[in-house]
């Protein structure tokens, strides 16, 4: 019989969900957090846990055989000085809709002035004001995995023109032009939008740094819902506080959470969020979880599996 642990702010709420599977040859154990652990984890074979608990406990599990995250960010665990001896799964076709009605609730707000509607309601003026419409617009999307292939199917659907940033020359759906890594420049020319859904790796780390982010023209809105790594965070604040941006959408940071003496909080371009774009719902996770396990059981290849050296 294999031995599960579930460790996640939520393990209550999965408790609950794994119950009603009645999973076979499966014994579960539960943790909100790392105080709440089993004496004894040495004989845990397989985890659902949220990645940056799961990180400092993986030499107490030496029978580890497969873990499967909670989140679509799995950074935590790829770090060079932990093990990677044990199956990683991810989340796949969970997060691409809700970050999608993320992404979209703020370009909507910017493009048709809701902010300012509801600054005018308050102050009883009534005042018409110019708005655009997404129809032609450009919008560029930085990496294009499941997230950002739900994004691109999204603008398309507004009439936007897109572009897209990933690794290789492979077509994507939906993407008008397609660029690489090497292409950086060319990508981040006469954009209206930049939405960045890039992972924490090495070759992402601060891809968006002084110069790329000199690349963009004044009219661009940059929204991040990747990871906070991925962007020179002062450099861009410097670009913002010149109003040589027009705006962004920030929910990750490059260190969570946001200092409070951050002047981020303060620009009137701003507008942030904590790291909420896309929460991981259990019983999306469960879900997937149940049908991995069943082809743990049967010795076939799990799906979504993570990459260590990719980080993704």
């Amino acid at each position: 019989m294999k031995q599960l642990l579930v460790l996640s702010s939520e393990a209550t709420r999965y408790q609950q969900l794994l119950a009603s599977y009645n999973l076979p040859d499966l014994q579960l154990q539960f943790a909100a957090g790392l105080e709440q652990l089993p004496a004894d984890v040495s004989k845990i074979n397989l985890v659902i846990a949220d990645p940056p608990l799961l990180a400092p406990i993986l030499e107490r599990l030496p029978k580890l055989q497969w873990v499967q995250s909670t989140f679509a960010g799995v950074n935590a665990l790829c770090q060079p000085n932990l093990r990677k001896d044990y199956l990683l799964s991810n989340l796949k076709g969970v997060f691409g809709p809700l970050m999608s009605e993320y992404v979209f609730g703020y370009i909507f707000a910017l493009e048709r002035g809701l902010l300012r509607a509801y600054q005018q309601q308050q102050q009883q003026v009534w005042q018409p004001f110019p708005y655009r419409s997404l129809a032609g617009l450009s919008i560029g999307i930085a990496g294009l995995g499941d997230i950002g292939q739900h994004l691109a199917s999204t603008a398309q659907h507004f009439s936007m023109f897109v572009k897209g940033l990933k690794t290789s020359l492979t077509p994507v759906p939906k993407v008008d032009e397609l660029y690489t890594l090497a292409e950086l420049p060319a990508f981040l020319q006469d954009l209206d939008y930049l939405v960045i859904t890039l992972p924490a790796t090495a070759h992402t780390q601060h891809l968006f740094d002084a110069d790329a982010l000199a690349q963009l023209p004044a009219k661009t809105v940059l929204i991040n819902v990747g990871r906070g790594t991925v962007i020179d965070q002062q450099a861009l604040t410097q670009r913002l506080q010149t109003k040589q941006l027009r705006a962004a959408v920030l929910d990750v940071f490059a260190e969570e959470p946001l200092a409070a003496s951050d002047p981020l909080w303060s620009l009137d371009n701003v507008y942030l969020t904590p790291h909420q774009a896309a929460v991981s719902f259990p019983a999306d996770v469960v879900k997937i979880f149940v049908e991995n396990y069943q082809r743990f059981q049967d010795g076939q290849t799990l799906k979504y599996l993570i990459d260590f050296q990719k980080g993704y």
